[in-house]
């Protein structure tokens, strides 16, 4: 009996979350579950056809410079410049309600700027600023909440990971990408530190100043901002040869992470120790995400061969909507996968099914990426399977529980979902950038 493709379409969903329920890793849960129906379609001779697809992936150019900018995120995070800037940003913002938690959000934002992963994040100021914070008596949801909002960030700020996978992928301008993620990051940035900042002088319990002891003269703030100079110039050498049309994205990366190996040597941080943990450290995050990519473009080779893809876009395409509400379905999707998934898989999955239905539409591939990686952005923080709650549980002091982290996200995803209804109706906040004043193609 021939199956239909909605069978196969129960079927490989079936195969992928009985994986997820019994603990596989997502990349082998995918890569099984595709390998599975393939048998079950056609034989093994699918499994050829499937490892061709595969290969094609990963020829990409795209990928190159994401080891690179990994690396140059564990060598900042190895080699204390992190801390040095958190320092910096900490004196600075003393006397203000909530002073910690912002600078947490300041420093995240700079570190989301050079790194484009969200583990350098979380993981650094979960080490460095959640102890300092509790310390003070900071309330725990401000304290972690400031963390894994202010850490996902690197998911959208430039030079995103994942708006390389994603360019890659839906074959968009990576340049162009990169500067539509620009004013929306920044939107968040000014919204969680707005938050944090008016939640504690309404509550000044929440998150008191920096104690007058503590602080220190201006002369030793002014010597401190000099510290801003190693990473201001790396998201120079990375950012603005982009953008001046200097450097492509790979060769941006590779130029970053020169800069980045000159800062720490001029640091005198740089040992054999550090660069050996660091190409360690860049060698697990690139492997585990290669290994998702794998898994998820088996998974979608699979899922167009046997017709599921169509018969989703078909779906889409005879809802009686507008446009926009058509839009808006596709956002919530990404809601609800991103509380059992990451962005990779998201992406390979859902974006042979939606971008033709977005061309279709003559919705701008920049525009709908973007909204993608502010949705991610909900996905990480959003229980049960958010990653920052994960990267920062892994990291934070015992008093931390999970029942503690999983509270303190949801004033920071309403802000996101915020931001991501702001950018449907408005998406000039994330075109203007790209099309009027850098003028990338």
């Amino acid at each position: 009996m021939e199956l239909t493709a909605s069978t196969y379409l129960i079927m490989l969903l079936s195969l992928l979350f009985a994986g997820l329920f019994l603990g596989f890793p997502m990349a082998f849960t995918l890569g099984g579950s595709a390998i599975i129906a393939s048998l079950i379609y056609s034989g093994p001779g699918m499994l050829a056809f499937a490892a061709s697809q595969l290969y094609s992936g990963m020829l990409s150019l795209g990928l190159i410079s994401l080891p690179l900018f990994v690396f140059i995120a564990c060598l900042f995070e190895k080699s204390g410049i992190a801390e040095d800037m958190f320092e910096c940003f900490r004196q600075w913002l003393a006397p203000v309600h909530g002073s910690v938690a912002m600078a947490t959000i300041v420093v995240c934002t700079i570190i989301a700027a050079f790194s484009g992963v969200s583990t350098a994040g979380v993981v650094t100021m979960g080490i460095i600023a959640l102890p300092l914070m509790l310390r003070y008596g900071y309330n725990k949801s401000i304290a972690s909440g400031a963390i894994m909002a202010g850490g996902g960030l690197a998911i959208l700020i430039p030079p995103s990971v994942s708006f390389i996978v994603y360019g890659m992928l839906a074959r968009v301008s990576i340049g162009k990408l990169f500067a539509g993620g620009i004013i929306p990051g920044l939107m968040l940035t000014l919204s969680y530190l707005t938050y944090i900042n008016l939640r504690c002088r309404l509550n000044p319990e929440l998150g008191p100043p920096v104690p007058v002891e503590e602080r220190v003269s201006l002369k030793e703030r002014l010597r401190m901002t000099r510290g801003l100079l190693a990473p201001f110039l790396l998201i120079l050498s990375i950012l603005g040869t982009i953008f001046i049309g200097a450097a492509s994205p790979s060769e941006a990366a590779a130029i970053g992470a020169a800069v980045a190996l000159l800062c720490v040597a001029a640091k005198r941080k740089l040992t054999w120790s550090l660069l050996q943990e660091s190409c360690d450290r860049t060698f697990r995050i690139c492997n585990m995400v290669m290994w998702i990519i794998v898994g998820a473009k088996l998974f979608a080779s699979m899922f167009v061969t046997v017709g599921a893809a169509d018969l989703i876009r078909q779906f889409f395409l005879n809802l009686d909507v507008s446009p926009l509400v058509m839009v808006i379905i596709m956002q919530l999707t990404y809601i609800i996968l991103g509380c059992v998934t990451e962005e990779i898989t998201m992406m390979c999955l859902t974006l042979p099914i939606y971008a033709p239905i977005l061309a279709s539409l003559g919705f701008d591939p920049v525009w709908f990426g973007v909204l993608f990686m502010i949705n991610m952005q909900i996905g990480y923080l959003s229980p049960p399977f958010g990653y920052c709650l994960f990267y920062l549980k892994g990291v934070a002091p015992p008093e931390i529980k999970t029942v503690d982290l999983y509270r303190s996200v949801w004033p920071f995803i309403l802000i996101q979902s915020a931001v991501v209804l702001l950018v449907i109706l408005f998406p000039q906040l994330t075109l203007w950038l790209p099309n009027n004043v850098l003028g990338l193609r």
